[in-house]
């Protein structure tokens, strides 16, 4: 089933998101993979994939492309963006369980280090997170 085309509003959502997503994606890569992929072709011959972090860009290595990538087809495909606020409160979850444990692994170690590179992205993201329980908890 196709999803409906998106409004403006909507359409800015998703992008936001999937920024997101990449940022801390490429986070955790030069955290844990120490960067040093500039240069390298991906394996399939596709070129390395560079995500903007700060006044930084990083070479995401074969793994955490193919992780953004992943993560980044679920947001495109999202029947619940306009009602949800991020992956983790979605009432139905798309991820595979090894990419969703994996998604999971870098949101964890990149989230609190965001507030470094990208501070207004982290206190939106905080702030709606914080907003997001306060109504599910009146709704109980």
């Amino acid at each position: 089933m196709a999803r409906p085309v998106d409004t403006p509003e909507l359409a800015r959502k998703r992008a936001r998101e999937a920024q997101m997503v990449s940022q801390m994606i490429a986070l955790w890569c030069r955290g844990h993979h120490r960067g040093g992929h500039e240069g390298k072709q991906a394996p399939n011959g596709e070129k390395p994939t560079r995500v903007k972090l700060g006044l930084r860009t990083v070479t995401l290595c074969p793994e955490c492309a193919e992780l953004q990538k992943y993560a980044i087809a679920r947001i495109e495909h999202c029947p619940h963006m306009g009602t949800k606020t991020f992956c983790s409160a979605c009432p139905s979850h798309c991820y595979r369980p090894a990419m969703r444990e994996k998604i999971r692994e870098v949101m964890r170690w990149s989230g609190p280090r965001m507030i470094r590179y990208r501070p207004i992205t982290a206190v939106r993201h905080a702030m709606v997170t914080v907003q997001a329980k306060r109504v599910a908890a009146r709704s109980k």
